[in-house]
C-alpha cells in the first residue's frame, strides 16, 4: 500500500491527487507505466535520459496515481 508523507508534502499529494481523481485516463496511464522492475526500481522513472537511475518503487508519481485511484473510487485518499 502506497502511503503519502505526512506533514506539509503528504497534504500537497493528497490535494494533487485530489485534481488528479476526475482525469482516469491520467493516473490509468500512469499506474500502467510505473511499474517496478525486476530489482526493485520504478521503470519509467529510471529510463535511461528521463529520470533518476536509482528510483526505488513505487515511485512519487505511482504513489500520487494509487491516491488518485482511491479519491475517483470514493475511498479515502
Amino acid at each position: 500500500m502506497v502511503r503519502p508523507p505526512s506533514g506539509g508534502r503528504g497534504s500537497d499529494l493528497r490535494r494533487l491527487a485530489a485534481e488528479l481523481a476526475p482525469m482516469v485516463d491520467v493516473w490509468q496511464r500512469l499506474l500502467h507505466q510505473h511499474v517496478p522492475d525486476g530489482s526493485g526500481r520504478c521503470r519509467t522513472c529510471t529510463k535511461g535520459g528521463t529520470g533518476v537511475p536509482s528510483a526505488s518503487w513505487p515511485c512519487s508519481l505511482h504513489g500520487v496515481a494509487e491516491l488518485a485511484r482511491r479519491c475517483h473510487a470514493g475511498e479515502p485518499c
